[in-house]
């Protein structure tokens, strides 16, 4: 039986081995390949995760193949402590991004409070609302060109954090008269409602509604739905792991 997964988990290992070579190569080339800050942000993730990877399947696999008491011992509490931390993060994931958080922007300089000490939903709409990080998110998507070149957008995807429709054009109760894809002419009489987004709007291209409030509970929005793809690749993740630690057990007390 212990040989058995003994087999198993250097196998196993052996995927994540591949894996984590794939992370820090697709994190390399982003660094190298990268035209600006923006196309780089997945770098440090992806090599710090791929790294990681490496050095808990490489003693995996030493443990299994050499018969390594020692080195068994190391790489169950490594992944012991990897699993709980994938653990903390998915739970954390889920109770930031399962509450609406569309109400939370009131404008540019105030967010709601969470109800109560423990409420985590506005986690992600504090993060986007404060100014340096949306400066950072904003170069980021006038960079991806997300209002004029679709080629671009579809190339980079993973650049493009929100839809056009609420960065890259005034809100719907503005009442503003569309002359093209990008200009918009305000009526003689000004906007239609109080709405703040109407007088952030420009027809300029580097600056549209990307002030607005609009934009950035698009953002929010739009980030939710990746966290919580996140969130299920990071239940399969767990249980993977859990698979490969309780092989591990089982080949460690054999």
């Amino acid at each position: 039986m212990g040989c058995i997964c003994n087999c198993f988990v250097g196998l196993l290992n052996s995927v994540l081995l591949t894996v984590g070579i794939g992370f820090v190569i697709s994190g390399a080339y982003l660094n190298i390949n990268g035209n600006s800050d923006c196309e780089k942000v997945l770098t440090t993730p992806l090599i710090v995760m791929g790294g990681l990877l490496l050095i808990l399947s490489l003693i995996g696999i030493m443990g299994t193949s050499c018969s390594s008491t020692f080195c068994m011992y190391i790489y169950l509490t490594l992944m012991f402590l990897l699993i709980l931390g994938v653990i903390a993060f998915t739970i954390f994931v889920f109770m930031i991004t399962n509450q609406a958080v569309g109400k939370t922007i009131a404008d540019s300089e105030k967010v709601i409070e969470p109800k109560n000490p423990m409420d985590f939903s506005n986690w992600l709409a504090k993060k986007v609302n404060k100014e340096n990080n949306w400066k950072k998110i904003k170069s980021c998507l006038i960079d991806a060109r997300l209002c004029t070149t679709d080629e671009y957008k579809l190339e980079f995807n993973f650049l493009v954090l929100v839809d056009q429709e609420a960065c890259c054009k005034p809100p719907d109760v503005c009442g503003f008269t569309q002359k093209n894809k990008s200009v918009w002419e305000v009526p003689k009489s000004g906007p239609s409602s109080k709405n703040k987004d109407c007088k952030k709007w420009s027809n300029d291209g580097d600056k549209m509604c990307f002030e607005c409030d609009s934009c950035k509970v698009g953002v929010v929005e739009n980030l939710k739905r990746e966290w919580k793809a996140l969130a299920l690749i990071n239940i399969c993740l767990l249980a993977f792991l859990i698979l490969i630690y309780m092989l591990g057990c089982c080949a460690f007390c054999c």
